[in-house]
């Protein structure tokens, strides 16, 4: 969430932010680390039913905004507010049953997240697979430590979950601040008004239902966000594309066709070298519309860096290689996304701006889709959620939570 709220304020910005994110990091994690040995020693300083009562008022927040939200979206809403409204309901109960039901609920998510980041990078192997894996292997004995407690009771569950969340978030605001101190100065993501687009920045989805030739078999889940297979068992992707008129077109596809089979396709996920091609990118969303179909899915910005974009894209296409899953089309296309949408947000508006966007459930949503994608892979189905979790924090709709607010102080002005 922090990377993603401080890509849209801008280099700038998280210059500036640098020390301010130290000193936070340092304090979260003493914070954090203190929780948690309170947890352990069986005491209970922390105000839990303060944190409860917040934690509710949120997930009836994200429940509020489920029902106008769309797609994928309003299930993420309905789940996460459901979630972390049956999880504020047990912290205000006290009971000691409530705290054993709280102990299997972290620890069941802890285990299954492992198990997810331990199979994602043993099959992937991608860069630091090795890392990543030993993290996961982390998450599963954390799940195990809140199963079985030893030398403690499930009484400190709240304080060991939460002392362990904050202290994950502080390694994560440390290690921003540190890259924030190593900035050079001139590198800057300001709006310039150098070379201007002549239209929108477009985000072209085919998802792999509607690229599939013939009627696919009904998964929904799989379908969206992995493969979709048809009746005669061939394989369809997908595929996503980032189009800024009039010079800037990205579609990256093999240029020699990949073998799809449902034999070969679990060999092919592998981000090794041996699984490279030549890649070549595609001229224009017009010719590529007319000699396949049109996407599916449109994700519209109008406010958006041009000027970034390009830089990226003039670095980007020197590399023609295509890997199925770590350099593919909905990679290019989300690191494309997040070049054209750095700074965009720094336009005057300063730290009270750049809280708010911590309150907005979007950016849950991105952090948690692009942790996933970049687990595992950029799929269209995950840049289609992304662009649109992105785009609602670019555009915020007249009916979010920050509109409904200031509707709200309006009135009682």
């Amino acid at each position: 969430m922090l990377q993603i709220a401080l890509l849209l304020m801008g280099a700038n910005f998280l210059r500036k932010a640098a020390p301010f994110l130290a000193v936070i990091g340092v304090l979260w994690g003493v914070l954090g680390l203190s929780i948690f040995l309170d947890g352990m020693e069986g005491m209970r300083y922390f105000p839990f039913h303060v944190f409860g009562i917040l934690l509710l008022i949120e997930s009836l927040i994200t429940l509020l905004l489920a029902g106008s939200a769309k797609g994928a979206q309003k299930s993420v809403f309905y789940f996460k507010g459901g979630i972390f409204c049956f999880i504020a309901v047990l912290i205000l109960s006290g009971r000691e049953s409530s705290n054993l039901l709280l102990a299997i609920l972290f620890g069941f998510a802890f285990f299954i997240t492992g198990l997810f980041v331990m199979a994602s990078a043993w099959v992937v192997r991608y860069e630091n697979w090795r890392r990543v894996f030993l993290g996961g292997l982390a998450q599963l004995a954390f799940a195990l430590f809140l199963f079985l407690p030893y030398p403690t009771h499930h009484h400190g569950t709240i304080s060991q979950f939460l002392g362990v969340i904050m202290i994950l978030g502080s390694i994560q605001c440390l290690s921003l601040a540190r890259r924030a101190f190593r900035l050079r100065e001139g590198v800057s993501s300001e709006l310039r008004n150098d070379a201007p687009a002549a239209g929108p920045l477009i985000v072209h989805v085919w998802t792999p239902e509607g690229s599939s030739g013939k009627s696919p078999i009904p998964r929904p889940v799989i379908n969206r966000y992995i493969a979709a297979v048809d009746i005669d068992g061939v394989i369809s992707t997908g595929h996503a594309a980032l189009e800024m008129s009039p010079d800037v077109y990205i579609s990256l596809y093999p240029a020699v066709d990949i073998d799809r089979s449902p034999s070969e396709f679990f060999n092919t996920l592998k981000a090794i070298q041996e699984n490279n091609v030549p890649g070549q990118f595609q001229p224009s969303y017009q010719q590529e519309a007319a000699a396949w179909c049109d996407s599916d899915r449109k994700i519209i910005f109008q406010h958006y860096n041009a000027s970034a974009l390009r830089r990226y894209w003039e670095n980007y296409r020197e590399v023609n290689t295509y890997n199925l899953t770590w350099r593919n089309c909905s990679s290019s296309v989300a690191y494309g996304l997040e070049a054209a949408l750095e700074g965009i947000l720094s336009d005057g508006r300063g730290g009270l701006h750049f809280i708010r966007l911590f309150f907005m459930p979007e950016l849950w949503i991105a952090a948690q889709l692009r942790k996933r994608a970049t687990t595992m892979a950029w799929t269209p189905g995950l840049m289609l959620d992304y662009a649109r979790a992105l785009h609602v924090l670019v555009h915020p709709r007249e009916h979010s939570w920050m509109q409904r607010w200031k509707q709200q102080l309006d009135r009682i002005g």
